[in-house]
């Protein structure tokens, strides 16, 4: 189990590493660039990652007991379905705030990285892991 968890918790802090560069690409393109098409872009390709995430980690999830396997596919289907209403209502501000809470801080870890922090906590803690914690992150 603990392999397939290490895994899982691999796949899902590259993805968090992917959202926090295309987030940063996508400001660059508003703020920097003036260009609201790419920023449009950008958000949509956050979207579409978090849309993504119940396949990318699903093939580390059988090997999983019960409560890990159920705790992790219902986070990863909630991330995913927050961004596909966000791509149907195709609003710039909600494909933004996914992640995000209401009271977010900057420099504070978004939800995704939350979770993956909770899953290293809960299933790794005790055992090396690669990657440092996602909480030290400075920018949103």
């Amino acid at each position: 189990m603990t392999e397939n968890i290490s895994k899982a918790v691999s796949a899902l802090q590259s993805a968090a590493e992917r959202v926090r560069r295309i987030e940063d690409e996508a400001r660059e393109a508003l703020f920097v660039k003036d260009d609201p098409e790419t920023h449009r872009q950008k958000l949509q390709e956050k979207a579409m990652l978090l849309m993504e995430l119940p396949e990318l980690v699903g093939p580390f999830c059988g090997g999983l007991d019960k409560n890990a396997r159920t705790e992790i596919e219902e986070a990863l289907d909630s991330f995913a379905m927050r961004a596909e209403r966000a791509m149907e209502l195709s609003s710039i501000f909600y494909m933004s705030a996914l992640l995000y809470p209401e009271d977010y801080k900057e420099g504070d870890p978004n939800d995704l990285e939350l979770f993956i922090d909770r899953l290293r906590a809960r299933y790794l803690s005790g055992r090396q892991n690669p990657g440092a914690s996602t909480t030290s992150r400075k920018t949103r």
